[in-house]
């Protein structure tokens, strides 16, 4: 590899070729239909997806975390995390429209930037989707264990013994105190047995599962303020270790909010591009901010700080005020059975059962993150092997499902081993960390490719003045001064010169002329 070849940018249109060994690599993924992702996701789809991805472990366990590191003011934490992803969200809306393609900020950066980054950003989004997937599968297994923990057929020490094995296996040659999660190799093997049948058989369990997950968040806000549970001791003081404690809440959270990137890994496969990503990719955004806020809110009201837990928060937060009034709660001699399910009396009964409830409802919300982020893995891997970045296995499509099964499968296979082995903070930690450099890369980009003109490779047989309203494009309409005089001495309007352009556009990316007999224009 030369310089020149780690710095070589891919052009805005796929029909370039920009590899000189890869020629045959390139075309092919605009001639054999059968190696293309299917166009089947509307407006509503890519929204849910959005939703799905983001509002998982974040609300249902890293709430508990950052309450450790920001106490009440993780709601904050949140909501500054929101603020700063709405406008990437920006950057994320014009890419995608202008670049529908899977690949999400991996084939933003190659158009920007060039190969080399490209392919780093591709390494730090397998943090993103991969890692965030274990992360969410770990946070699955341990409210399934609590939902199994509170059915009374496992009220007894044998079997809660046996269950907790599910979440916490111990491995002796890592350590005496070392364990493992083999619950979460169950959810991952059964979301990539979904993945493979189909990207629309996908968004159906994907909607259902969404639904079920914001009815379970919405019980959660009910019963907290119509309880009337939250207290206004819990939340003071607000910010307990300073402006500081919740800066680091907010790096802890900060992959919580993957889910728009996610949303920019559909591109090709979602109908009108142009239109609905852009509008997929804020709203989904807008949607996931207030539920994390809020949620978080009511939840660090319910209960102490130091009653919610790392591992299923909400449960101990409603559970908590179901066994105990708020004197128990902060008396350090009782607090602690104020999470045991055989506490008597039962002071909520809404809430005793509620908890329950959402223990179970938690396992779809959860489900759904985790389907959600391996569906965008593949899609990463696909974009790279069609560059001929990694291995060509994975951007192999299923010809009847419109899938890439075999880099499903691979990394359904990876997650699991890692979901198995490390526990949730490290995971969390490394995932902030790899996001954090994507943005950076997806808003410098979007400057960058505002002051270039798009590099089309267009055929030889167009005339001057298509070249010249073609060749000089930029964002968001036509700069060269030659064009706009055409467009104005036809009479046009800016946004019909914008449509003209896009048909344009798209009649080179597919190879087709831009005359329907050979002398007068389609536009």
């Amino acid at each position: 590899y030369s310089v020149s070849a780690l710095t070589r940018r891919r052009p805005l249109t796929p029909t370039s070729s920009y590899h000189k060994n890869k020629d045959e690599t390139s075309n092919q993924r605009q001639t054999d239909a059968s190696q293309n992702l299917k166009r089947t996701l509307s407006l509503s789809d890519i929204i849910f997806y959005g939703v799905g991805c983001s509002v998982g472990a974040g609300i249902y366990s890293l709430v508990g975390i950052g309450a450790n590191l920001a106490g009440p003011s993780i709601a904050l934490s949140f909501l500054l995390c929101g603020l700063a992803c709405c406008f990437t969200s920006l950057s994320y809306a014009e890419f995608a429209a202008r670049v529908p393609l899977a690949g999400s900020a991996y084939t933003f950066t190659y158009v920007s930037f060039g190969e080399l980054c490209g392919w780093l950003v591709g390494w730090n989004l397998t943090l993103g989707y991969a890692i965030s997937a274990a992360v969410v599968a770990r946070s699955w297994s341990e409210y399934v264990v609590g939902f199994l923990d509170g059915m009374p057929v496992f009220q007894n020490e044998d079997a809660r013994l046996y269950i907790s094995w599910l979440t916490k296996w111990p491995i002796a040659i890592f350590g005496p105190d070392y364990t493992c999660c083999p619950l979460s190799i169950v959810i991952i093997g059964i979301c990539t047995l979904i993945l493979v049948t189909g990207i629309k058989e996908s968004t159906r369990f994907n909607i259902v599962m969404t639904l079920l997950n914001l009815s379970m968040l919405g019980f959660v806000l009910l019963s907290g303020v119509g309880s009337g549970t939250i207290n206004i001791d819990n939340l003071q003081p607000f910010f307990p270790h300073g402006l500081s404690g919740m800066a680091q809440g907010a790096g802890l959270v900060f992959f919580s909010y993957l889910g728009f990137d996610m949303v920019a890994c559909l591109s090709e496969e979602c109908k009108d591009p142009e239109r609905n990503m852009p509008i997929g990719i804020i709203g989904s955004l807008g949607v996931s901010m207030s539920i994390y806020v809020s949620v978080s809110l009511v939840i660090v009201g319910m209960v102490p700080g130091d009653l919610l837990g790392e591992d299923i928060p909400i449960t101990n937060a409603l559970l908590a005020n179901a066994c105990c009034s708020h004197s128990q709660q902060v008396d350090g001699l009782t607090k602690q059975s104020c999470l045991d399910y055989s506490c008597s009396p039962v002071l909520q009964p809404i809430l005793y059962y509620g908890s329950q409830l959402l223990s179970f409802g938690a396992i779809f919300g959860l489900t759904t993150a985790t389907f959600a982020c391996l569906l965008g893995q593949p899609r990463i891997n696909y974009a790279a092997a069609q560059d001929g970045l990694i291995c060509k296995i994975f951007a192999k499509v299923n010809p009847e499902t419109g899938v890439p099964t075999m880099g499903t499968i691979i990394t359904g296979i990876f997650t699991s081993i890692v979901a198995c082995l490390f526990d949730l903070e490290v995971l969390a930690n490394a995932i902030s960390l790899g996001t954090l450099q994507v943005f950076t890369f997806v808003n410098a980009g979007v400057i960058l490719l505002r002051m270039r003109p798009a590099t089309i490779n267009v055929p030889k047989n167009r005339s001057s003045e298509e070249d010249a309203f073609i060749v000089e494009t930029r964002s968001p309409i036509t700069r060269n001064p030659e064009a706009e005089k055409m467009v104005r001495s036809l009479g046009l309007t800016k946004k019909t010169s914008i449509e003209i352009r896009n048909l344009l556009l798209r009649q080179i990316s597919t190879g087709s002329d831009a005359y329907d007999n050979g002398t007068t224009p389609v536009w």
